[in-house]
């Protein structure tokens, strides 16, 4: 979701520095994208992990979820990426460390990163006091669309 900057809206008293609410918004969205970033999020929202346990958290969660929120397991691959971009935006850090002769490797939310997390929680609770209507809304506007195609 690349965008350009553009001036406020006129009258929007929200805006700040040039960014108007609806662009603000974007930009909160844009930090979501990405299949696994909520995920990531959740697993590190109490302690730091390494790679390993972090993946291997996401997908026991999504398991026991019975994979409602992914039909897969989070690969290295993609979550590597996750990981990387969710870096390039401040929200987690990465730190080396070695014990021995074995190198881990951990991440943990940054404060930036516990503030989003905390920024989802009412999101969270309005999708959940909404979850039937909005799938009521869906079915009604499914049977209509049904209806209008015969």
């Amino acid at each position: 979701m690349e965008r350009t900057s553009s001036p406020a809206a006129v009258g929007d008293e929200n805006a700040t520095a040039g960014q108007s609410y609806r662009e603000s918004i974007y930009d909160a969205i844009a930090l979501l994208s990405g299949e696994w970033v909520v995920a990531v999020l959740a697993s590190l929202a109490t302690r730091p992990l390494t790679y390993l346990r972090l993946r291997e958290e996401i997908n026991n969660a999504e398991e026991r979820s019975g994979w409602a929120s992914h039909a897969h397991p989070v690969s290295q691959k993609v979550l590597s990426a996750t990981l990387k971009r969710m870096r390039r935006d401040g929200l987690i850090t990465r730190a080396a460390g070695s014990d021995s002769s074995f190198k881990h490797v951990w991440y943990e939310l940054t404060p930036l990163g516990r503030s989003f997390l905390r920024s989802l929680r009412p999101l969270a609770k309005w999708a959940q006091d909404n979850q039937a209507a909005v799938r009521d809304a869906q079915e009604r506007y499914a049977e209509a669309e049904q209806a209008s195609d015969t």
